[in-house]
Formats: structure tokens, C-alpha cells, sequence
């Protein structure tokens, strides 16, 4: 079908209409079809391809990840509809020169003769909407615009009245955020949301009676207010607002901005020192034991750190500074090399070792981190191709997805695609997904992960027994494997002793193989290897490195690769339950000779009663 008459006939309609116009199908990708002229200028792209290259022709690339919610289930939930057939939507979102939005709208399902089954949606930037007035209509306070323009004015007007460097512990501007407010209006729906957002606005003019106040845009405020006994008050308002909202995941968290630059006589646009509030806010909203922080320097480097990351991503990748290390896998049973995990590495020629905490959330919070999941996995394919060529023991590699990969890519097309170019089996591919994107991404990444299996991947579920662990991850998917969270290890006591030696049990009887992380000393490798733990990952064998050098090791450490036909047998062993009363063993037996792999301590108690004195002696026996 020739789409571009219907494209022209689109744009001769909808490009009159005010507001963004976004025709999208009702597929569970949520493809893009058609944006209006409005709808580019909405985002500050100059053309379509530009909007297209910024969101991933998806309806999720319009918003922030953490806004993300598919429109089928947006019908479904409580988010306001406003007619029959019509369903409300809001969210937040970054344009292509960086600008941050608050985009509110509706939407419509349409079955279109010449496109099929669509939704409709029309969008209209709130911030640009409330301009025309002075005030907030959901809030009653100063809207962003007059706040910003009175605070400006404030300053200039104290600069003439006082001495330099005396107005820095006079004001402050403060940042507050609504932490996961999100779910409220999905519980409550969103007017409830808004009247609950009215009730705080009340609370901080309570608060701060002669201060500007505004609300930004969603569940984020901000004052510019007097110093004088800032942090009793700001204590006091955080929790008058959880005392409001009564759910504990719901906290509001206030960011103190530079006291000592706040007014100072540099001239800065005044939204910087608010940005400089909103991080300290932000170090602080998984902290469940404080409500306020104030900026500091460290926050201002991670700031240029962030910027370097962005602007020197695709250079990295092209230079070959970003680097995939490996680091083995260790089948407990045999003690040989079982497979690698692929993790990559930045080593900037003048910053040195970026350490992955440093460029990887970064990564993810700008939408980015496929760009490095893509690299690594083609770099993985090729190292598996040179294994192929040269002849050398095949070595299974696990790649890591990140849950954006799924929101903002098809990752499957991407690995066929790759796995078909350099020709390498799907078997020594697998695919990990951290558990905490489970969690947030169930409806979409169950179909996705169950893609993988259909088309021959294993899939593994990482950081298993992490803060995120939810029981109904393991009930809702498929997994090959779980990987033991490596806290676990580190904090080694009797407790993580009962929760990993339950984790392997709870896996055996599910049919699923387990591999710890972390394993750094001989007593947590016997003690895993004691509860019929599989496979084994830690500096106890090996940090991460170059293939070559880890190729290097393992011949010079005498370490075997397993083989696929071991690799199979020790599968099936490795579902044995070893965790009981009743003496068990594992044998190998190779032609003459037989081997106890791993054993209880019920089954060593019943060797000592036959006068074998020891399971070397009993091997030897056998």
C-alpha cells in the first residue's frame, strides 16, 4: 500500500488543528505512524526524521521511561476518562534540544480503513497552555513562569540593597518532589491526584506565607525562601505531606540548593540554582531515613561527569574505549569453566576507568544504554565467530538487557540479526534481564522474553534475591536459570547463609538451574558447593578481563571447558536436590572408573561408617 497519500491527506487535515496529533497502531510495539506539524514543534525537532530518530518510532520513546504506561492498559486503569471512548494521559518528556516538558492529552481508539486499527491522540504542552496566566489551575500558586520571573526580580532588587556575599545566607531556592506520586493517581485516579496536589500547595504556603512557591509540572515543587530555620520547616511540611498522602512508598524529599552561590553577583540563568536543588533532591529519594539535602560540590562534578558520558558515548564505542571484559563461570561440580559473563568497560584515555556505576545509569536514564547493549552483543558475537574459526573450546557468554532495550528497541530482531550475520549458534547466547525490570515492564516483557525462548535462547534472570525480589516474577516467566544477587555473599552470615540455601531449594523444585555472583573466598565456594549450587561467578577465580588474557589464565591455571555433552549431563544433575536428611550423591562414571561430583553431608556421615575415612579414599575405592 502506497502510504504517502495518506500521509499528505493526514498532514492537510491535522496540521490545522491546535495541538501535537500522534496516529499510532494497536500492536503491543505501539508504533509511531504519523505526527502532525504541531507535534514537531512540541518536541523541537525540525522534521520527522528527527522525531522518529529521538523517540524510536515508538509510543514509549515519548515520555520518560518511568511514565511509561501502554495505552491498552492506560484504558483499564483509573487515569480519568473524560467521554465514552476518550481516555486521558500526562507525562513527562525530553524534546531534541534537551528541554524538559509536561505533555497532558487524550486519546481515542480508531479503526481506520486505509491504516487499520489505531489509536488517536492529541497532546498539548501544559507548560506553554498555562503561560497566559500567573497562576497554577491545579495548585492556585505561582505557575513556573511568574515564579522564575519573581524570583529574578527578587534577586536583582536585593543585589542594589546589599553587600556582596552578605545575601548567600539570606535565601535559598529549594526543590521539592513527590516521590512515585504516580501511583496515587493510578490508586485514586488522577482529579483525587490533583486535589491532593492542591492540599500541598495549601501546606507550603502554610509553611512559607511570604515566599514564592510554584509547582513545576507533575508532583514537583519549588521555593525560593528565607534561611532562617530552613530545615525545621522543610522537616516539618515533609511530613505534614506523608501525614496527607498515608502510603509508605510515597515520600516527599526537599533539595537545599548552594547556599553559597545561590544569589552570589555571577550571573547565571536563576533555573540553575534550582537544577542544583532538584539533584540534591534526587540523591536522596531512595533513602528511606532522610527528607532533605542540600547541594554540594560533588553533585555539580557528577553533573559534568553525566555530560561527559553523553557526549563522548558514540566516540567511545567508535575508538574502541569502551571495551567488553569477560568473566567466568565455574560449574561447581567439576570446578571447569562452564561460560562468561560479557561486561563492558570504559577506559577513557585521559579519565581512565569510568567505573560502570558511573556511565551505565546515566546510560539508562537518558535512553541510551542500548547503544552500549547493542556494541557489547555484536562484540560477543564476534568473539564466539573467532571461537568458531579458530577452532578453540566453544565458551558460553551471557549479555545483560537493560529493561529500556525493551521499551525503546525490539532486542530479539537486534540479536537475530547479529546471530545471522556471524553465523554462531543461539545455544552460546544467553540472555540476561535484571529483575528489577521485571517488576516495572510486566506486560511487555513477558511476550518479549518468551520471543527469546521460542526462538532458542536461554534466558536468565539476574540479581535474583536483590531489594527488588518479588516471588511473582518467577510465577509470571520462564527462566533457565536465576542468578543469586552477589549482597548475598558479601554480607556472608548465617542469615544470607538460610536465604540462598532457600533460593536453591525453591529453584531445584521449579525445574530452574542457579548460579551465585560474588564468590570471593574458599568458604563461600564450599559452602555453595555443600547446597548444590551449580555454577559459581566471583574473584575467587576471576576479575573480569580481556579475553585474551582470561584465555591466558585458564590455560596457565590448568582449567578445563566444559563440554556441550557435559554441559547437558551436568544440567540434568544439577536439579538434584542435595538439601535433605537423606544421604545423596552425584557420580560421574567414565568407562573403569567412577566419581563421587558432590555429595550431602548426610551421604559423608555414611561413608565414615563403612571405614572410608575420607571421599578421596572412597574414589580411589571405586
Amino acid at each position: 500500500m502506497d502510504e504517502e497519500p495518506i500521509k499528505k491527506r493526514l498532514h492537510r487535515y491535522y496540521d490545522l488543528i491546535a495541538g501535537g496529533v500522534c496516529v499510532i497502531r494497536q500492536t503491543a510495539e505501539e508504533q509511531i505512524l504519523f505526527v502532525n506539524e504541531e507535534m514537531l514543534r512540541i518536541y523541537q525537532c525540525a522534521t520527522e526524521d528527527e522525531f522518529f530518530q529521538l523517540t524510536k518510532g515508538r509510543f514509549a520513546g515519548l515520555m520518560e521511561a518511568e511514565d511509561y504506561v501502554p495505552l491498552e492498559a492506560r484504558t483499564n486503569s483509573r487515569h480519568g476518562d473524560l467521554d465514552e471512548g476518550y481516555s486521558f494521559l500526562t507525562f513527562r518528556c525530553y524534546t531534541k534540544t534537551g528541554s524538559y516538558r509536561h505533555l497532558e492529552g487524550t486519546f481515542h481508539k480508531v479503526n481506520s480503513p486505509e491504516l487499520g486499527k489505531v489509536w488517536m491522540m492529541n497532546l498539548v504542552n501544559k507548560e506553554r497552555n498555562l503561560a497566559v496566566s500567573n497562576l497554577d489551575p491545579v495548585t492556585g500558586l505561582l505557575n513556573m513562569h511568574a515564579f522564575y520571573q519573581r524570583v529574578q526580580q527578587k534577586v536583582d532588587a536585593l543585589r542594589k540593597t546589599v553587600e556582596p556575599g552578605t545575601l548567600e545566607v539570606r535565601y535559598c531556592p529549594v526543590y521539592l518532589n513527590l516521590t512515585n506520586f504516580k501511583v496515587y493517581n493510578e490508586m485514586h485516579g488522577i482529579y483525587e491526584g490533583d486535589r491532593m496536589l492542591r492540599k500541598i500547595g495549601q501546606l507550603l504556603k502554610g509553611a512559607f506565607p511570604a515566599s514564592y512557591i510554584t509547582r513545576l509540572s507533575g508532583d514537583n515543587f519549588a521555593l525560593f525562601v528565607p534561611r532562617d530555620n530552613l530545615e525545621a520547616k522543610l522537616k516539618e511540611v515533609c511530613q505534614a505531606v506523608n501525614n496527607e498522602v498515608r502510603m509508605p512508598n510515597i515520600a516527599m524529599k526537599a533539595g537545599i540548593g548552594s547556599i553559597e552561590t545561590a544569589v552570589s553577583v555571577h550571573r547565571r540563568p536563576i533555573t540553575t540554582y534550582f537544577d542544583q536543588a532538584k539533584l540534591a533532591s534526587d540523591s536522596i529519594k531512595k533513602d528511606a531515613t532522610r527528607s532533605i539535602a542540600f547541594y554540594n560540590e560533588s553533585m555539580r562534578q557528577s553533573i559534568a561527569d553525566r555530560i561527559f558520558i553523553l557526549d563522548n558515548l558514540d566516540r567511545a564505542i567508535r575508538e574502541g574505549h569502551i571495551k567488553v571484559y569477560y568473566q567466568p563461570v565455574m560449574r561447581a561440580m567439576t570446578g571447569k569453566l562452564c561460560g562468561c559473563e560479557a561486561l563492558a568497560r570504559w577506559i577513557d584515555p585521559q579519565k581512565g576507568l569510568l567505573p560502570p556505576d558511573s556511565f551505565i545509569p546515566v546510560l539508562e536514564e537518558s535512553r541510551l544504554i542500548s547503544r552500549l547493549d547493542c556494541y557489547v552483543i555484536e562484540e560477543v558475537a564476534k568473539l564466539l565467530r573467532y571461537q568458531i574459526d579458530n577452532h578453540f573450546p566453544m565458551i558460553p557468554v551471557s549479555v545483560n538487557l537493560s529493561r529500556y532495550d525493551f521499551l525503546l528497541m525490539d532486542p530479539l530482531a537486534f540479536v537475530e540479526r547479529i546471530v545471522e550475520q556471524y553465523h554462531i549458534p543461539r545455544y552460546y547466547l544467553r540472555i540476561e534481564v535484571t529483575e528489577s525490570a521485571l517488576v516495572k515492564n510486566r506486560h511487555l516483557l513477558i511476550e518479549k522474553l518468551h520471543q527469546f525462548h521460542q526462538s532458542g535462547y536461554q534466558v536468565w534472570l539476574d540479581d535474583f534475591g536483590s531489594a527488588y525480589s518479588s516471588l511473582n516474577v518467577l510465577q509470571n516467566y520462564e527462566f533457565d536459570e536465576l542468578k543469586i544477587d552477589q549482597g548475598l555473599l558479601r554480607y556472608f552470615n548465617e542469615d544470607s547463609r538460610k536465604i540462598i540455601r532457600s533460593i536453591v531449594l525453591m529453584a531445584k523444585e521449579m525445574g530452574i538451574h542457579v548460579l551465585a555472583e560474588g564468590a570471593e573466598t574458599k568458604e563461600h565456594i564450599d559452602f555453595l558447593r555443600a547446597i548444590g549450587c551449580e555454577k559459581i561467578q566471583g574473584y575467587y577465580y576471576s576479575c573480569p578481563m580481556p579475553y585474551e588474557l582470561l584465555r591466558e589464565q585458564f590455560q596457565e591455571a590448568g582449567w578445563q571447558v566444559e563440554t556441550l555433552p557435559e554441559e547437558q549431563a551436568l544440567d540434568a544433575a544439577g536439579l538434584v536436590n542435595l538439601i535433605t536428611d537423606a544421604p545423596v550423591a552425584i557420580f560421574q562414571y567414565r568407562e573403569d572408573r567412577a566419581v563421587i561430583l558432590s555429595e550431602n553431608e548426610a551421604y559423608q556421615n555414611a561413608l565414615t561408617t563403612t571405614g572410608t575415612s575420607s571421599l578421596q579414599e572412597f574414589n580411589v575405592n571405586m
